[in-house]
């Protein structure tokens, strides 16, 4: 019964790691060659298993064999049991976010039950929740659940939000969860990401997703202008070496719009994100100081990041109203080809196969995206520059309102692990946490992932302070104002810059160069 065999084996690490039982491998000693033997007759709670393993080892001189007989009896474990509940949000592609926790707890509370381990975890599906809104709504929804004691255990949220989720005491640090379990589940995932959950020299999250935000190219668009199989397949590479920039892209754009290949030549997303703020960093800007532990207004980029919104409406291939346009409508129109570029994220390509955007197709097919888009990083601001992409972690939090923490702890373990990981990055396109996720087959299957994976080399995250939202809608207001030409870019820096001077607490929280 190798099957449960393996059951055991997993039972018996996570017990061991939730009583601290050592389970570990001896050594061998210098010895003659043999094979040998071992049964290992395990005692967990009321029931006793016997596993035989032989093992031969390298011959040198006369075979023997010898029996070893190692019994191991699991320590009395405290009856435990706790009613798990998550809330998750974001893209229609990405609820296994919500999904995958309820799997890890269902399947914990399995291998518990089949050796009669008095551990149980249930879930709370009635109130565990996939929210689909806007995120100053997830906000609220969550601060609303703490005020009335109401938490869920476990939520995921965008990394950005750890500051005020810890400053609040909404959530609990996990550095002893972390070492805990670093074997068994965390020690693989990327310490970049780690950064990415790091607030006062905690830790506070474990990493659930990462992405990228490429520049989708139509190329029905590009086929039109005259551009040839392989000039379309070296656009990435030329971005890579920083041959083609954002002033290309405008260029390119106009033509596109004026030759009446498509309706628009940009679009970008209507709402403060990654996706804008990633012209400023083209132009060389920084958005955070790590060291410091200040967010920056690198006021020469912004400038020509807000110069180059200005100039992309007054050539017609931005609309001047972008910001007030609804995701759907977006969304419509990047899939239908109505736009030649569209500024997204890795996700989006999950989203189009799963949302019925397209007016005539509705859920597109992956093999339509295949056909119709190429896609590359954000290109840099001048020739030669390096382009760039801001990648946006999504974590798993445990709240200070949780039935049990360990236990909830337990849950993130499990749902790290490559099964659950795989699932969610190949069902969302998002790219997994872990570098052993990698090698699983169904990630060597996710084509597009594989395509965008480099991505990662040119990434950023966006500031881990707690007074970022009210940077960056200081920060989008004033490219709203400049693509509606309510402000011009000079007096939309002044704006932005005159707006952190203002604040008492953002004054101090934003450094200022020039």
């Amino acid at each position: 019964m190798p099957e449960r065999a393996m059951l055991i084996g997993v039972i018996l690490l996570i017990i061991g790691l939730i009583i601290g039982v050592g389970i570990g491998y001896g050594v061998w000693g210098t010895v003659p060659a043999k094979t040998v033997t071992t049964t290992t007759t395990v005692t967990a709670a009321a029931e006793t298993v016997t596993t035989t393993v032989t093992t031969t080892l390298p011959a040198t001189t006369v075979t023997t064999t010898t029996t070893t007989t190692v019994t191991t009896t699991v320590p009395a474990v405290t009856p435990k049991k706790a009613v798990i509940s998550v809330l998750a949000a974001g893209d229609p592609a990405s609820v296994t976010r919500k999904d995958n926790v309820i799997k890890a707890c269902k399947r914990l509370s399995l291998l518990f039950k089949i050796l009669d381990i008095p551990i149980t975890i249930e879930v709370d599906e009635e109130k565990s929740e996939y929210f689909r809104g806007k995120w100053p709504e997830y906000e609220k929804k969550i601060w609303a659940a703490y005020e009335a004691k109401e938490l869920w255990d476990i939520i995921a949220v965008g990394h950005e939000w750890i500051p005020t989720l810890a400053e609040k005491g909404i959530i609990i640090p996990l550095d002893d969860y972390v070492k805990k379990y670093w074997d068994f589940a965390f020690s693989d995932i990327p310490e970049t990401l780690w950064e990415a959950v790091k607030y006062k020299g905690h830790i506070w999250a474990i990493p659930q997703d990462t992405e990228a935000r490429p520049v989708y190219i139509w190329i029905p668009a590009l086929k039109a202008l005259g551009w040839t199989e392989e000039e379309i397949k070296a656009l990435p590479e030329k971005v890579k070496k920083g041959e083609f920039t954002l002033d290309d892209m405008l260029e390119l754009a106009k033509k596109a719009v004026d030759m009446g290949v498509v309706k628009y030549g940009i679009l970008h997303r209507p709402s403060p994100g990654a996706e804008l703020w990633q012209i400023i960093l083209a132009y060389g800007g920084r958005l955070w100081d790590p060291e410091k532990g200040k967010m920056v207004l690198v006021k020469s980029a912004t400038l020509k990041a807000l110069q180059w919104f200005r100039k992309a409406v007054d050539m017609g291939v931005l609309p001047s109203d972008m910001t007030t346009w609804s995701w759907r409508a977006i969304h419509t129109a990047v899939v239908s080809g109505q736009t030649m570029f569209w500024f997204g994220g890795t996700w989006h390509w999950a989203e189009w196969q799963k949302v019925p955007y397209h007016p005539e197709l509705g859920a597109v097919p992956e093999e339509y995206l295949w056909e119709h888009f190429i896609f590359t990083l954000v290109p840099p601001g001048v020739k030669g520059g390096k382009p760039v992409t801001i990648s946006h972690p999504f974590v798993y939090v445990i709240t200070s309102q949780a039935d049990d923490p360990d236990l909830a702890a337990l849950v993130l373990a499990m749902v790290t692990q490559p099964e659950f990981d795989v699932a969610h990055a190949v069902g969302s396109a998002h790219i997994p946490v872990k570098k052993s996720s990698l090698e699983h087959p169904g990630m060597k299957q996710a084509k597009f992932l594989s395509a965008v994976a480099y991505m990662l080399d040119y990434t950023s995250f966006e500031p881990m302070h707690p007074l970022w939202g009210k940077y960056k809608d200081i920060l989008f207001k004033a490219i709203q104002a400049v693509e509606l030409k309510k402000m011009t870019p000079e007096e939309a820096l002044k704006f932005i810059e005159d707006s952190i001077k203002a604040d008492p607490e953002l004054v101090k929280a934003v450094e200022i160069v020039e």
